[in-house]
């Protein structure tokens, strides 16, 4: 699975009991592999993307009219590190929700 969706698969519960929707998703994968996908609720917005390039994910959160990028980075890694990046990005989403 790519990363992009395993870090989805674990935010989607928090921002679903929020009450978010997904407004947009880029599902084709660009020739790096970046991703992208906004969720919505009312005025609050999640952006969760993943820098192919790069080899990274991160969410940004829309506040003061710009984004705000969250200090948590998932970085390409093994299984492990990955899984415990995502758990510490969940943290920084519920200070925000």
């Amino acid at each position: 699975m790519h990363e992009h969706y395993k870090i989805k698969e674990a935010i989607w519960p928090l921002l679903e009991e929020a009450g978010f929707n997904v407004e947009s998703e880029n599902s084709q994968v660009d020739y790096y592999g970046s991703l992208r996908t906004i969720f919505v609720k009312n005025e609050k917005r999640v952006l969760l993307e993943w820098d192919g390039e790069e080899g990274f994910g991160y969410a940004e959160v829309w506040k003061n009219n710009e984004w705000e990028k969250l200090p948590t980075n998932v970085l390409e890694s093994k299984e492990s590190e990955l899984q415990a990046a995502i758990e510490m990005l969940c943290v920084d989403l519920r200070g925000y929700l």
